[in-house]
């Protein structure tokens, strides 16, 4: 499933006057719409003007009632649940949840509630939260549309995520996202300007939802990373290359790593990376999860789950990790190998980590010329 998210006391009744004052006022003054399948054909025509392809078979739009939307979504949630339970116990070891919480059940609070859209490869569909074609919901079917000419022309269906700390995926969703991002944001330049406000307020009392100020705030930026640096890694390869040849190079060739796909120049380099083997669990103990810990996870535990479209400057000198999570008698456990191209990067990467021990207890960190080890028993 491939979707699309919707983006105070001092003051708070000016702000709530003023939001329906400019809501009237946009009632008012929008101008008479078309019909939403008219609508539908110019965002298509737009879509294929913008990202230089046309559609090979037409798209199918599905607007649902918001009820069905999100029994569809939440069924799409729990066929990808097995592949994310195992990664619990990482998000325990790292501090990102607590031992009290349930990952799953976070996890279907984050991309549940907040999807306004999505396109799913399987089938070729795209589905909509809501009937009416506000102009935000007009961007989303700009962004998922692009998505379903993505794969018409490319193939997106063989996309497989192991988890939420998958990096291959990862990397490859930011070339996915943003590509559609960068069509979304040309839709959403060319509203006029009661349409963007409209949109605005539409998005803004969507990101209202007190409920988002109580999920982990790294699933946030698992949620919302791939489509923020996204945007900016596909603007980067139109300059370099033009369109459609940035962005086709980019989903024929995805970023290898979470690196490549923070940092244009090294994908545009295909700069390799070292393959560092699983690190060991603690007296035997059975492997829960191991893959690639590269710069965004690293970017997440130094910044403590909150990474937007940079990744942290000192893993700038990374040049290849892994991870292997296992459950302990005291707890979830999770070591990390890195090695670093120099030894300054090294050391910079030891004293941040050593910092980050200083408010995770049960952290034990050790240097071995280029390379650096970190261990973290809840």
């Amino acid at each position: 499933m491939i979707g699309a998210r919707g983006s105070r006391s001092r003051g708070r009744l000016w702000g709530v006057a003023c939001v329906v004052v400019l809501a009237a006022l946009v009632a008012a003054c929008t101008p008479a719409p078309t019909t939403p399948a008219q609508q539908v054909e110019e965002i298509v025509a737009f879509v294929e003007r913008t990202r230089g392809y046309e559609f090979v078979t037409e798209p199918v739009v599905q607007f649902l009632d918001p009820a069905t939307f999100e029994a569809d979504v939440l069924a799409n949630l729990a066929a990808e649940e097995p592949a994310i339970a195992p990664d619990a116990t990482a998000f325990t070891a790292l501090d990102w949840i607590d031992a009290s919480q349930d990952l799953i059940t976070e996890y279907r609070r984050t991309y549940g509630g907040g999807v306004v859209g999505y396109y799913d490869p399987a089938d070729g569909t795209l589905k909509v939260r809501g009937t009416e074609l506000t102009p935000y919901r007009r961007e989303v079917i700009a962004h998922e549309l692009t998505h379903a000419l993505d794969d018409q022309v490319h193939d997106l269906s063989d996309l497989d995520s192991e988890g939420l700390l998958d990096a291959g995926y990862l990397s490859e969703l930011v070339a996915i996202e943003g590509s559609a991002e960068r069509v979304r944001a040309q839709y959403a330049a060319n509203l006029s300007s009661f349409e963007a406000l409209q949109s605005l307020l539409e998005q803004l009392d969507a990101g209202g939802d007190p409920e988002l100020l109580t999920i982990p705030i790294t699933l946030l930026t698992l949620t919302s990373a791939p489509y923020l640096r996204g945007a900016d890694f596909q603007g980067d390869l139109v300059a370099a290359l033009g369109n459609p040849a940035g962005p086709d190079q980019s989903l024929t060739r995805y970023p290898a790593n979470t690196e490549q796909a923070f940092d244009t120049d090294k994908y545009l380099s295909d700069e390799p990376a070292t393959v560092v083997a699983a690190p060991p669990t603690d007296s035997g103990a059975p492997v829960v999860r191991s893959g690639e810990f590269g710069p965004l996870l690293l970017s997440l535990v130094l910044r403590e789950g909150i990474v937007l479209n940079e990744l942290d400057a000192l893993t700038d000198g990374w040049n290849g990790g892994s991870y292997t999570s296992w459950e302990s008698t005291s707890g979830a456990c999770i070591r990390v190998d890195t090695t670093w191209d120099t030894a300054v990067d090294a050391a910079g990467i030891v004293d941040a980590l050593l910092d980050w021990g200083t408010r995770h207890a049960g952290t034990s960190v050790a240097l071995t010329g280029t390379d650096v080890r970190f261990t973290r028993c809840d």
